[in-house]
């Protein structure tokens, strides 16, 4: 590993949050964080946000190794250069058609896989694992990894590190529905892109329809986003969609940084101070360059 390698290690591409940048500074967003009882706007510096030093580093047998340059050379710079992201890039999601399918949902999903979070739930269900808390959840085979993950400290990162790197498509790659949406109202997103709207068995904000799906939602920029839909016949379509629905996805990125799902949320929308009192929380002052709310007496 080089010297000169960098410590700050992105878990979401520099390239994808620019797609949030402030209008009058491609290199800032408005971002949110919570403080407790406290949640900040602020512009913040893109190069500044969604990293944790060294978080690609590993010890190889005794020496000093890293997954940081591969990340960028294997995966972040071609699908940068690819025909779908220089649609999104360029500003013409509405260029997206079937030949982007596949692509949009190999990047959704490596947002996914690559993010801290899921390294913090690798580690989290090995800490319940080992607590024997999992025993009645799982499959012969999941037990079988979970007790390798527990046996070696450092198999919850290298799990990790596998995920971020993963270059293939899973099998269920033929059958995902890709629906682009173009929105009225502007979009929100995170440090950890990817928010789950609808899962098997659980009642969807969407409704009826997706109790049986599993469906992930995916800013694309201001105005478009993407849902990812598994569970069902596969497809790409495009088209506007009414405001409501784009209310409905960003709150939920509200509440993924309210549950500790996200450290920031990427926002600037007309609707900030009305979803922060939907979740409790009530205007506290503004600030140089945003505003502070601070969680009411109602609860979230």
């Amino acid at each position: 590993m080089a010297a000169n390698e960098p410590k700050k290690h992105h878990y979401v591409p520099q390239f994808y949050m620019r797609r949030f940048a402030c209008a009058d500074d491609e290199n800032k967003v408005m971002a949110l964080e919570r403080h407790r009882n406290v949640v900040v706007a602020d512009r913040k510096s893109i190069e500044g946000i969604g990293y944790e030093e060294r978080l690609h580093d590993y010890d190889n047998n005794g020496a000093p190794a890293s997954i940081e340059s591969d990340l960028n050379k294997i995966i972040e710079t071609p699908f940068s250069k690819s025909p779908t992201w220089l649609k999104i890039g360029g500003g013409n999601c509405a260029g997206l058609d079937e030949t982007d399918r596949l692509p949009l949902y190999g990047f959704a999903r490596h947002l996914q896989l690559r993010n801290l979070e899921t390294l913090r739930f690798i580690e989290a269900q090995r800490a319940r694992f080992l607590a024997g808390e999992l025993e009645d959840e799982l499959t012969d085979e999941e037990r079988d990894m979970h007790a390798w993950i527990a046996a070696d400290s450092g198999a919850a990162h290298e799990l990790f590190r596998a995920g971020a790197m993963e270059t293939m498509l899973p099998a269920d790659a033929s059958v995902i529905n890709v629906i682009v949406c173009q929105t009225p109202i502007g979009l929100r997103s995170s440090t950890n892109p990817m928010v789950c709207v609808s899962h098997p068995g659980n009642d969807s904000i969407f409704g009826a329809m997706f109790k049986s799906l599993r469906t992930w939602w995916l800013a694309l920029d201001r105005y478009w986003g993407a849902f990812i839909v598994a569970g069902g016949p596969s497809g790409f379509s495009i088209g506007a969609v009414p405001p409501d629905l784009a209310r409905v996805v960003n709150r939920q990125y509200l509440v993924q940084l309210l549950e500790g799902g996200a450290r920031y949320m990427l926002a600037d929308d007309d609707f900030l101070g009305e979803d922060l009192e939907w979740a409790g929380f009530t205007f506290s002052q503004r600030t140089t360059r945003g505003f502070r709310y601070r969680k009411g007496s109602s609860a979230f």
